[in-house]
């Protein structure tokens, strides 16, 4: 199993005096050293100051070209709909198509995270009651879902129809509630916080259990976890970071210190390779230490010692065109590993047709014909859709063809 690394952005301390730049410093330095993403928390008050997220990630979209930009999470009852599908728009089309929404309802760990479970004065400055908000999230999800993709959607007494209309971009679902993993199953992505390679190993099954009841396909995992890396490898600060974690978070300190990336790069790198093994395909580092420089450097040498033993995971956008103008664009993320080959469709078939869904992956599958190992197809969204299943067969083959010819390049390379 492949893993994605992504990285959270530094964090205010105290009124956050000469800090400005150091966020589009971390930004780009995250980009340098390899990292797939780089995530901002979002929240009202709490127990530290703390930026606007989406604003945050806007500056980071502008200061680098390839790395994504991701919520972790936004507290999705909190937020007008039709205002935050706008911002969701706009950061989608501003950073061309690098957005990660990260979202729960405001009863998960992510809550607890930033700074208590009820935050009652964002949730009495937004008037929204707190016993509503599995239902708000829901609703919210939906809207969200279909304004992106550039439907019309009922928001209120009003039907919006918001351009321009953007690649729907990956919704990672926090909580471990059943509502909560119903959710991640429809949206195609479970975001839990501080979940150690023993904890996932219980819930995937269970999420793979709840999709096979509705012929679901299960989603993706991404994992947030606290990181503090030494490079002199004494270990000292293991037991004071795990106490803290155990601490901040409620949880019992054996968890804690489970869940915990920890020690020189060469230790982290084993930990990192656990959590894939696990069944996290993406993995997001805090870093309590207000040196995130070295963190993220300390980060970046595990990083590429997981990756050594670990698959490789290409992604490859590619588009195709008929004569008569009709033009499909599909991203596929390519996996060499043992296993059959799966297709999934986490848009669905409201924003992608059965039909065009099945051409789609009828061109994939040409485009791995004859590979010499198995390569499994972990994910498929449209940018455009276009009536015509064969635009959709031969931009699947197309998007195979470069994932894969960017592999061999790198091998090449090395």
């Amino acid at each position: 199993m492949a893993v994605d690394v992504g990285v959270f952005l530094p964090m205010l301390h105290g009124d956050g005096k000469g800090q400005a730049a150091e966020f589009a410093a971390a930004a780009r330095r995250a980009e340098e050293l390899g990292f797939e993403s780089v995530w901002a928390s979002d929240h009202l008050t709490g127990r530290a100051p703390m930026l606007d997220a989406t604003v945050t990630l806007t500056m980071a979209a502008a200061v680098t070209t390839r790395i994504k930009v991701g919520h972790g999470v936004l507290t999705l009852p909190l937020h007008p709909v039709a205002s935050l599908a706008k911002q969701l728009t706009s950061l989608q089309f501003l950073s061309q198509g690098r957005l990660l929404v990260g979202a729960d309802t405001g009863g998960s760990a992510w809550a607890q995270w930033r700074g208590g479970l009820v935050d009652t004065p964002a949730w009495a400055a937004a008037e929204v009651p707190y016993a509503e908000r599995d239902e708000r999230t829901d609703q919210a999800l939906e809207q969200l879902r279909s304004l992106l993709a550039g439907y019309p959607t009922q928001v209120g007494a009003a039907e919006l129809n918001l351009r321009p209309r953007v690649a729907w971009p990956p919704f990672l679902v926090g909580g471990e509630s059943e509502a909560d993993l119903r959710r991640a199953i429809r949206h195609g992505g479970w975001f839990p916080n501080l979940a150690s390679p023993a904890h996932l190993k219980r819930m995937i099954p269970r999420l793979s259990a709840l999709a096979a009841e509705t012929h679901d396909t299960a989603p993706w995992v991404s994992v947030a976890v606290p990181a503090t890396l030494d490079a002199g490898g004494t270990g000292k600060r293991r037991e004071a970071q795990a106490d803290a974690v155990a601490h901040r978070y409620g949880i019992d300190a054996e968890r804690a210190a489970a869940t915990l990336v920890e020690g020189p790069p060469e230790r982290a790198a084993e930990q990192m390779v656990e959590f894939a093994r696990a069944g996290a395909d993406r993995i997001v580092l805090s870093f309590p230490d207000t040196d995130w420089r070295t963190q993220y450097e300390l980060a970046a040498r595990a990083m590429k010692s997981a990756r050594a033993v670990l698959p490789v995971r290409r992604t490859a956008t590619a588009g195709s065109q008929t004569s008569c103008g009709g033009w499909a664009r599909v991203t596929l993320d390519v996996e060499r590993a043992t296993g059959a080959y799966a297709f999934v469709n986490p848009l669905g078939d409201d924003a992608l047709p059965g039909d065009l869904a099945e051409a789609l992956e009828e061109g994939v599958r040409d485009g791995l014909a004859g590979q010499a190992r198995a390569v499994r197809v972990r994910r498929a969204w449209v940018h455009e859709v276009d009536a015509h299943p064969r635009v959709f067969r031969e931009a699947g083959r197309k998007a195979v063809a470069e994932a894969l010819a960017a592999e061999r390049a790198e091998a090449a390379a090395r």
